[in-house]
């Protein structure tokens, strides 16, 4: 299951909980970073290494709030934060990795525009998974 913080991947970590309670099933919550070495100019490779230690500390406590709701329902849990350039690709590989029998995705993410009717990373997950992919609705 993808989380990044936004309203929407926060229902669809609700649903995924759900399911994951119902089936006493493993819910494994991944966050993707992406790379931002086009945007690096002028950045030491020093400050470089800095700010992804810091986006990761800052996904790795998120995803530590989620870890509490699964264990007060019971629920196997596991999260992991990786680095990809695409979200989309870094969550299909990372469910193929490891044999995920469903992805909850939101419609949308942080970079989802409301009037789309599907956003671009759940676009490409639901594209490129050879999985069943569940995709929640919900609002910013």
């Amino acid at each position: 299951m993808p989380f990044d913080g936004s309203g929407y991947s926060q229902k669809a970590f609700e649903k995924a909980l759900e399911i994951a309670e119902k089936f006493g099933s493993k819910l494994i919550v991944v966050s993707v970073l992406q790379s931002k070495v086009a945007d690096s100019a002028g950045i030491s490779l020093e400050r470089m290494q800095e700010i992804q230690e810091e986006e990761k500390d800052t996904a790795t406590t998120m995803l530590k709030n989620l870890e509490s709701q699964a264990t007060a329902k019971n629920v196997s849990f596991h999260m992991e934060v990786i680095h990809n350039p695409s979200p989309a690709d870094g969550i299909v590989t990372f469910a193929e990795k490891h044999n995920a029998d469903l992805i909850v995705i939101g419609s949308h993410g942080r970079t989802g525009f409301r009037k789309i009717v599907l956003g671009s990373v759940a676009n490409g997950v639901l594209a490129q998974a050879k999985c069943p992919v569940l995709i929640t609705k919900g609002t910013e």
